[in-house]
């Protein structure tokens, strides 16, 4: 039942990113839609009450209908082929200007998806309504459907003018770098928010635990962190996942570690509860790190060469950044009836580490964009606070930064330059750090 679940859950994130999530419900919608229609026009007065109050609006001929049905089917498919059209370039646009890794977020959009599926109904509906319209001598025509196919045909109309102008804001970077950021901001405040999770060190004896490997090759998911709490608990162990979320796992490489050894009984259900899944998600606050730098180097790539986008997403990296430093590093899970349960978890130190080595290796030859990233830094060194882990791996990384940008930049008036803003960061950034130490004394 444990796997059922897992499976499940897995299955209902792939199906949110795809662009079929809303289109395929909405396509049987309109087909329900359709026969529901048929049988109130066949065994019910309602289209005749409705035909008495709105004669205006009802259509006698079935010719006429039909006709019209026709031309809406026709109109309604060219929608969908230019929508679908305008949905592969504008995909294609964002994999070539941004970052593949960008898709999943616009497959996943729910505007785009209700468009495609609005069309793709309506066109059920109206075939339906269309094929029940048969030659009589009575001339019978269902007024009530062909209203109803009628207004969603309109709807299709201006739905088509709010998708051009929606797809045309969506594509512009500086929303594409915001709804990445506004994620990772998310991401944070749902880690901040976890219940029964705490920061605490490891076990000194961990590195002698026994092993269980991974069973497949893929990624570590949605940990169900409830019940490996319970299952250790059960078994009278504590158990450590050694492996990062999001990070690839060969199989038969190390997924977990128990304190104690367990049967095969044991160890399937403790990997049930892990579950290791084929494709990775990006639905936590990491990704969307890894999203920005990726739009900051492919604008920073010589095709591209757009070094405003770059110091747009440093600006992001800046906020982001300074919530994750501030975030504690959720490292230990506990129920209040169950077992302990330690987790690898990245660091910021790691995070800022891994950050720093991508802007330095395609951006210090930019000489505004390696003020701008000088400033991050000075930022960030002022957020430290009294955590002076953080500010010595901060400094390093500034003094990286300086290395690299004494070894690209010749230009003296440039050097001189960034000279002045890092002694201008340097001061703002004390008197930052002092003015807080007072507030809190």
């Amino acid at each position: 039942m444990q796997k059922l679940y897992r499976n499940f859950i897995t299955w209902g994130k792939r199906a949110v990113r795809s662009i079929a999530f809303l289109p395929v419900p909405m396509m049987l919608t309109g087909l329900l839609l359709g026969i529901g229609l048929f049988y109130f026009e066949t065994n019910t007065e309602l289209s005749a009450k409705v035909a008495e109050k709105f004669p205006a609006l009802m259509i006698k001929s079935q010719e006429t209908a039909r006709s019209i049905l026709s031309i809406f089917i026709g109109g309604l498919i060219t929608l969908v082929v230019f929508t679908f059209t305008q949905l592969m370039s504008l995909f294609n646009q964002v994999a070539n200007s941004y970052s593949p890794r960008l898709l999943p977020l616009f497959t996943g959009d729910r505007s785009l998806q209700f468009t495609m599926g609005f069309y793709l109904g309506t066109i059920v509906m109206t075939l339906i309504v269309l094929l029940s319209i048969r030659g009589d001598e009575a001339g019978y025509v269902p007024n009530l459907s062909v209203l109803l196919c009628i207004i969603c045909g309109l709807a299709s109309l201006m739905i088509f003018v709010y998708f051009v102008t929606n797809i045309s804001g969506k594509i512009r970077v500086d929303a594409i770098i915001e709804r990445v950021y506004r994620q990772g901001v998310n991401g944070v405040k749902k880690e901040k928010e976890a219940a029964c999770f705490s920061e605490q060190a490891l076990p000194e004896d961990v590195a002698n635990w026994p092993v269980i490997p991974s069973p497949i090759d893929g990624f570590l998911g949605s940990v169900d962190y409830a019940r490996l709490s319970e299952l250790a608990e059960a078994f009278n162990t504590r158990v450590y996942i050694c492996t990062e979320k999001g990070e690839y796992i060969p199989k038969d490489l190390p997924l977990l570690q128990c304190e104690n050894p367990l049967e095969q009984h044991q160890v399937k259900q403790l990997i049930e509860a892990v579950s290791p899944i084929a494709q990775k998600f990006d639905d936590w606050y990491l990704p969307p790190v890894r999203l920005l730098v990726d739009i900051a180097l492919k604008a920073m790539s010589p095709g591209i060469n757009d070094p405003g986008t770059a110091m747009n997403v440093i600006d992001r990296l800046t906020g982001l950044l300074g919530r994750l430093m501030s975030m504690p590093i959720h490292n230990h899970y506990q129920s209040e009836t169950g077992g302990e349960v330690w987790m690898s978890k990245r660091s910021f130190p790691s995070i800022l580490i891994e950050v720093m080595q991508q802007m330095r290796t395609y951006c210090t030859e930019d000489t505004v964009v390696i003020r701008r990233l000088f400033r991050m830094l000075y930022q960030l060194y002022s957020e430290t606070g009294e955590h002076q882990q953080y500010k010595e791996i901060v400094l390093e990384e500034i003094q990286k930064l300086l290395t690299d940008s004494q070894e690209q930049i010749n230009n003296a008036g440039d050097r001189r330059s960034i000279a002045q803003d890092i002694r201008r960061f340097r001061s703002e950034s004390q008197r930052y750090l002092n003015e807080m130490s007072f507030l809190t004394e």
